[in-house]
């Protein structure tokens, strides 16, 4: 199998939620359907569940107009590509073709709160499948990450995960995978209490739920081949699936190996034997034209990302329904969420724990593309734009309005 010939067949329309028979003709045809229309397949012994999803993040049943750059395979912009996860199911379906052993499951409606992978975990949560320890998702945007939590709630155990990385990194010198605990969501949470070992890998692809989402065509096809020589059945068993660990993510400091490259090898956030540097930071204005109202952004001059806002209300309020609209595309069990522009904080239902996450701003932004007032597009909407920025200095500001030809010097001060 051509794993390129095979991704532009699989990528060649849209399949939302409800059309995903459509595909099954694309796919092995020993594959066979369980009771609630997810397809699977089981090779030889293994204590591995391999899992990717068939529908699409769109509403709209579109064929797909692939552009070509490089290694990169992308849409025209006027529909979503679906390699979330027709890459998952790519490399899946290369894997079944080699007799890789495991039990491969392709679910339905991921997109809209892991409609199939719910309905088969609440099955095996009371007669779980004999032998199976490790459940692994292709569903990861980016080429570097093995997930270790999934909001916020871990799935699998930082052993395993340095223990996957490690084998996936020892097939290609050009990959660097590693332990990542910023998951979202995606099928293999619905079974963290069932087995010891759940995650979700990278498989090359960017910018999904968008026109503008692209896949790394390349590193789909060295992860594909990586995947036959992985040894899934050695790779340790650690966390227990009876125990609950949640993770919260603060965002208003650094991490260690930041402030390290920021101050210098040897800096302490701890210690008061060091001189603190103040962060540089640049700040922008554009024209909320929409409320009348001249908003400011303020950006890490390091780590360009966002660390204040200005927001009138009344954008905030708007961008609390388009938060509120994500969370329950992700079918997160919450009660509510507070959102001032730039923190989010999110309060769980007390059966799911009681708990609180937080992210910021510059999370939400893989996620709501919308939400970046810097972002040369964005400002050419009809209630945006850009107005002038603060300061002489051209550092930061030449880095962060490369290529925004259409404005003229004199709109900056």
């Amino acid at each position: 199998m051509n794993i390129k010939s095979k991704f532009l067949e699989l990528t060649s329309r849209t399949y939302p939620h409800g059309t995903e028979e459509d595909v099954f003709p694309l796919l092995n045809s020993e594959l066979q359907k369980d009771e609630f229309g997810n397809l699977f397949i089981k090779i030889g012994e293994s204590d591995v569940m391999f899992t990717s999803h068939l529908d699409t993040a769109t509403s709209a049943l579109t064929q797909v107009n692939h552009v070509f750059n490089g290694k990169i395979i992308k849409t025209d912009g006027k529909s979503i590509l679906g390699a979330d996860d027709k890459a998952g199911v790519t490399i899946m379906l290369y894997m079944i073709e080699n007799k890789i052993p495991g039990l491969y499951y392709f679910f339905l409606g991921e997109e809209v709160g892991c409609v199939g992978s719910r309905k088969v975990a609440r099955v095996q949560k009371e007669e779980k499948i004999e032998g199976i320890n490790k459940v692994i998702s292709f569903d990861r945007r980016g080429t570097d990450s093995v997930i270790t939590f999934q909001s916020s709630q871990r799935c699998c155990s930082d052993t395993f995960g340095n223990a996957l990385s490690k084998q996936l990194n020892l097939v290609d010198d050009t990959f660097s995978y590693k332990n990542d605990p910023t998951g979202i969501l995606t099928d293999s949470i619905q079974f963290i209490e069932i087995y010891p070992e759940c995650t979700n890998i990278s498989v090359g692809y960017y910018s999904e739920h968008t026109f503008s989402e692209q896949q790394d065509i390349e590193h789909l096809t060295k992860l594909a081949d990586a995947c036959l020589l992985v040894d899934w059945n050695s790779l340790p068993i650690e966390r227990d699936p009876s125990k609950t660990e949640y993770k919260s993510y603060g965002y208003g400091g650094y991490e260690l190996d930041e402030w390290d490259e920021y101050f210098g090898a040897g800096y302490s956030r701890w210690g008061s034997n060091t001189k603190k540097h103040e962060p540089r930071t640049d700040k922008s204005w554009f024209h909320d034209k929409k409320y009348n109202y001249v908003s400011s952004i303020e950006i890490d001059f390091l780590t360009k990302k966002v660390i204040s806002v200005d927001l009138c209300r009344e954008r905030v309020d708007y961008e609390s329904v388009v938060i509120d609209n994500l969370l329950k595309s992700l079918d997160l069990q919450y009660d509510s969420f507070d959102w001032d522009g730039l923190k989010l904080k999110v309060f769980y239902k007390k059966e799911f724990g009681n708990h609180t996450t937080e992210c910021n701003r510059n999370d939400l932004l893989e996620y709501l593309p919308e939400f970046d007032y810097l972002n040369k597009e964005n400002l050419k909407s009809d209630s945006l734009s850009l107005s002038y920025k603060a300061g002489k200095e051209k550092t930061i500001g030449e880095d962060l309005y490369r290529g925004y030809a259409d404005f003229d010097e004199d709109d900056f001060y």
